[in-house]
């Protein structure tokens, strides 16, 4: 059985389908999203509608809150009014919010596999690869392997209790190349093999497309890309 793994799109629909045609060459037999779908990026509805209309197991993200114009955890209020704004510039319909709102917080699979946006316990928050041990210890005693995102690396590691903890990376928001991450999944018996796969996408076009924009939530995306 292969499952593919896929998350924080944030709006870019050009990595979005570049990612997707990607997948078609393995024709994996479940698609599962991390979450964080729309935030920043110019494109935020239309990958929202991408998502829900493909029927992936998805669980909710950090992003996916603020995007429905809660900027919850954020206590600055400096920051409150920038989130609100972003998510304001969005603009999503109040079926997409109402969807992305009733998300799970987890998602479990055959072979002992549970997806998560940040931690078991909470999509806002999430280890990066080179934190203590003590970081990782929200995902002990879940699962043989978890997999979440949140923190935009593609990365593996193995806990002091044997599970097996991997990061999918990032679709629209790479922070460790300039190409989409997403991960494969092959279950071999109890054994798994795990392949990220990088994907070169149209960077280009979704910069211009921010540029062309020039709100709040564009302003946040060329920032995050560097541009």
């Amino acid at each position: 059985m292969q499952i593919a793994v896929l998350g924080d799109i944030h709006g870019n629909l050009p990595a979005l389908d570049a990612v997707m045609g990607d997948m078609e060459k393995f024709s994996p037999d479940e698609v599962w999203c991390t979450g964080d779908l729309a935030w920043t990026g110019p494109w935020a509805s239309e990958c929202i509608e991408r998502v829900r209309s493909s029927g992936w197991k998805t669980v909710k993200g950090n992003a996916d809150v603020w995007v429905t114009g809660d900027p919850q955890t954020i206590q600055d209020e400096e920051e409150r009014h920038t989130y609100e704004a972003i998510a304001a510039a969005h603009n999503i319909s109040e079926n997409d919010a109402h969807w992305l709102l009733n998300l799970p917080l987890g998602h479990s699979g055959p072979g002992s596999i549970l997806m998560v946006h940040g931690t078991p316990e909470s999509p806002f928050t999430g280890p990066t690869p080179d934190a203590p041990p003590a970081a990782f210890t929200p995902y002990e005693g879940h699962a043989s392997l978890v997999i979440y995102g949140h923190v935009h690396v593609a990365f593996t590691r193995r806990l002091t209790d044997s599970t097996l903890v991997c990061n999918a990376g990032s679709v629209g928001l790479p922070m460790d190349a300039e190409t989409a991450s997403y991960l494969l999944i092959d279950r071999e018996g109890t054994d798994f093999v795990l392949r990220h796969r990088r994907v070169e996408f149209d960077r280009d076009a979704a910069i211009s497309e921010a540029r062309s924009r020039a709100d709040a939530a564009s302003q946040r995306f060329l920032q995050l890309m560097g541009a």
